[in-house]
């Protein structure tokens, strides 16, 4: 027995050390509460000694001020339920160190003679707690940011496209009066395209935004993969010739035709990535290499290549190259752009499934590949593009419409009439879109009516939402009176009156001109023309054309109606490459 009492004490000292190594404040407990020994972070951390913790009540330490409501709770009713548990978390204003979260886990033990003791643990998280709130908030602004941008963006979308509905639906039903003169029709037919070259432009401003607010979508279809190549190469084939570089769009391989993604959004980060390789190239040229990888570990890929001979990107801004609104050092002396194109084209690839890396050198140039997943399609699912035919009105034998004001009035209509067919607007006085679909299904025969929601918002949940709620349907204004008679038909099968289609030679008499109806005509006259498409001057090359009417006025409207169908390309062709001698 002697030499027991050593032993232990050596046993209880080397225990005590190991304890003393944790670096969370330790309290060990026995079945009545009471503080039996501490580890050096405990004392440490609460800034006490031994003689003011060791058999006191815990309730007892800090003269009472650790009697907390809790922490009575975790020791007296759920600690006695099980031998373990885990991460309760207690906030008190602890003596000398203040208003502490701590997290406490519990563990009984069995310790021979000692019976039953209890070992407390305890985590100081306050910080953790802190910057959790911190990003907690932070989440909650940028989602009320981003809330508040798709309102920006839906609102701005109904102002912007509400008048463009005006503007592109008079000039429509105007330029079907018959009584309109020749400069009349032409002139309406500028606004119309005016008006529809503005929504593009509009179009593409709100897509950019609703990457940022997380709104993008894919909208994949079956397109012309090799046109849309021809299409590109035409575009920067102005401003290469103008810097007299050289240019070249090649497929290698076996290229499929017809592939299936989201044209719309492949064809913008061609031009984000061909722009930025002909803004910045002075000498050299610009090539596009188009490839089919079928053989790929994660399946078939296309791999388009942009590579230009520009000086090229430094090691230490290359991070910066697909950030929002960076810039290099050579595109801000290039004093252009907003820093956003890559960016956008990025996320873009990476929302169809694919990427985009660089490979560069300083003074050599620079190679962008872009490459997302290979879906062939087929010729016969690409949507024709033949020019639409002109409605005069429904055939001999079909019903007729009738018009309402507001939503109420469209409820009371359907009650009357009992329509085959119902265009409903989305905003309205009185009632809204929303409410009237609502009612008329909800009455009876509600759900015999085939309803397409007019709506003005670009935003693809309030579309969601209206298809929820009942639409079979929708179209978004501004709209082509050929698209809604398209969809009136595809729903409920009306046949219409078409106006006869003009004779081939006065629908495209600016086909017939060629380089040569220009030969000899004098270089201050082609010269001028020639510079107002460069550099996209509309008014300035319009009024050159009337100067050309009075030399000859069959040359001067085919040169209008390419210039009013921003046909720039095939005026190029017309004046060559540095105006006609």
């Amino acid at each position: 027995m002697t030499e027991r009492g050593p032993l232990v004490e050596d046993i209880q000292n080397y225990a005590q050390n190991i304890v003393d190594t944790v670096r969370e404040p330790l309290l060990i407990l026995d079945a009545t509460l009471r503080v039996q020994s501490a580890n050096r972070a405990f004392y440490q951390t609460f800034h006490v000694s031994k003689e003011e913790t060791e058999g006191r009540l815990i309730y007892e330490l800090g003269n009472g001020q650790w009697d907390i409501p809790d922490l009575r709770t975790l020791l007296e009713d759920i600690v006695p339920q099980s031998s373990v548990f885990d991460d309760f978390e207690l906030e008190h204003a602890f003596p000398a160190i203040g208003r502490r979260v701590m997290l406490l886990n519990a563990r009984k033990l069995r310790a021979g003679h000692h019976g039953e003791l209890l070992v407390l643990a305890m985590e100081d998280v306050t910080e953790r707690r802190r910057a959790e709130e911190e990003v907690a908030k932070a989440r909650d602004a940028a989602e009320a940011a981003n809330r508040a941008k798709s309102a920006f963006l839906a609102n701005m979308s109904h102002e912007i496209r509400t008048p463009m509905n005006a503007i592109l639906g008079f000039s429509q039903l105007m330029l079907r009066d018959r009584d309109l003169s020749p400069r009349q029709c032409q002139y309406l037919g500028t606004i119309n395209r005016s008006g529809e070259h503005l929504l593009a432009l509009i179009n593409d401003i709100l897509e950019m935004s609703k990457i940022e607010a997380g709104r993008t979508t894919l909208n994949p279809s079956t397109f012309d993969l090799l046109a849309l190549l021809k299409d590109l190469e035409m575009m920067f084939r102005v401003r290469t010739d103008e810097k007299k570089l050289s240019f070249a769009v090649e497929t290698v391989g076996d290229v499929p035709r017809y592939i299936v993604t989201d044209i719309n959004k492949l064809r913008q980060v061609f031009i984000n990535v061909l722009g930025n390789a002909v803004k910045f190239t002075e000498r050299g040229g610009v090539g596009v290499r188009v490839r089919a990888d079928r053989g790929g570990a994660t399946g078939p890929v296309l791999r388009v290549e942009v590579e230009d001979t520009g000086p090229g990107i430094s090691p230490d801004e290359q991070d910066k190259l697909f950030r929002q609104f960076e810039q290099t050092k050579t595109g801000q002396q290039a004093g252009t752009g907003t820093g956003l194109g890559l960016a956008i084209s990025r996320e873009f690839v990476r929302l169809m499934g694919g990427d985009i890396t660089v490979s560069t050198r300083v003074g050599t140039g620079s190679v962008f590949a872009i490459q997302i997943p290979l879906n062939e399609g087929e010729a016969r699912a690409v949507e024709p593009t033949n020019q639409p035919r002109q409605v005069l009105g429904l055939r001999p034998g079909q019903a007729a419409c009738r018009l309402a004001t507001n939503g109420a009035e469209a409820v009371r209509g359907f009650e009357e009439w009992r329509p085959h067919l119902i265009l409903m607007d989305f905003r309205m006085p009185v009632m809204d879109g929303r409410e009237a679909i609502h009612r008329i299904r909800a009455a009876v025969g509600g759900a015999d009516p085939k309803i397409i929601a007019v709506t003005a918002s670009a935003m693809d949940e309030n579309r969601r939402e209206l298809m929820a709620i009942g639409a079979d349907d929708y179209i978004s204004k501004p709209f082509r009176e050929a698209d809604l008679f398209q969809k009136i038909h595809a729903h409920v099968g009306v046949e219409y009156v078409y106006a006869e289609p003009p004779a081939a030679a006065a629908q495209d008499e600016a086909a017939e001109l060629t380089p040569e109806s220009l030969a000899g005509w004098p270089r201050d006259l082609i010269h001028p023309m020639r510079e107002a498409v460069v550099t996209a001057d509309l008014d300035q090359l319009l009024a050159k054309i009337r100067e050309v009417e009075a030399r000859d006025p069959r040359i001067a409207r085919g040169l209008r109606r390419l210039a009013e169908g921003f046909q720039y390309q095939k005026l190029l062709d017309l004046f060559g490459p540095g105006g006609v001698q």
